[in-house]
């Protein structure tokens, strides 16, 4: 049984010809192209050579995390904590489109490992111009992003069995998503949009491309304020 709603994945043009050809989930590039080896890899220079870098303390929790593939309990400008989980051994879609929009919209490259990635390679690279990422993991060649072309993409999936899908906490998504069909018809418009934001699941077998439809995404203004707008734009 399927909930009636679609999922969304937030991504980048640079994974498109991968997802076409094997469908989402198809491939893990953290593992595939061991992106995460790249990381943990950088994490370790980091904290040999960055702690006297302010850049790289305000990411070191969350980098930390990222490389052991755990979790943090993070501050949030409210002063309530939220706990955050940093799996990437899997590939999840979300119940609200906002929310895959945000990531993508966030994550430049559609993948919050490469991003990290990135940004720890230039911060080493400032201290050390002859900081070089290992070749036999360097498969995604991250020194390189910045010269290749990219932009946001969302994909809207359709038929995907419960039983398919794991919550991203790691419990069994067919009594959450039951939870929400029957909660869903007595709440505000407001209230379903909120509890979705929560609503991320992991693939736990391929979604062939026959059920995917690509969009091209361009957006405006800072997600989460009034002034943010997005277009989405079907390829």
């Amino acid at each position: 049984m399927n909930i009636d709603s679609k999922y969304y994945h937030g991504t980048s043009s640079i994974f498109l010809n991968s997802i076409k050809e094997t469908g989402l989930g198809g491939i893990n590039p953290n593992f595939e192209y061991r992106n995460l080896d790249v990381l943990r890899f950088l994490y370790k220079e980091a904290e040999n050579t960055l702690l006297d870098n302010s850049d790289y303390l305000k990411i070191r929790t969350t980098t930390q995390a990222m490389a052991q593939q755990g979790m943090v309990d993070l501050i949030q400008s409210n002063g309530e904590k939220q706990r955050c989980f940093f799996r990437h051994d899997g590939i999840y879609i979300a119940l609200s489109i906002m929310r895959a929009i945000v990531y993508a919209n966030q994550n430049k490259y559609g993948s919050e490992i490469v991003c990290r990635c990135e940004i720890l390679y230039y911060l080493l690279k400032e201290k050390n111009k002859d900081i070089k990422i290992p070749d036999d993991i360097n498969l995604f060649r991250i020194d390189k992003l910045s010269e290749i072309q990219h932009e946001p993409i969302i994909i809207e999936v359709s038929n995907v069995n419960d039983y398919d899908l794991r919550k991203e906490d790691g419990k069994t998504a067919k009594e959450a998503l039951d939870f929400l069909r029957n909660t869903f018809p007595y709440i505000s418009t407001e209230d379903r949009f909120e509890f979705e934001q929560h609503c991320n699941f992991e693939l736990l077998k391929p979604i062939p491309v026959e059920n995917l439809k690509f969009y091209k995404l361009s957006t405006s203004g800072i997600p989460g304020s009034k002034d943010f707008d997005y277009d989405l734009i079907e390829m």
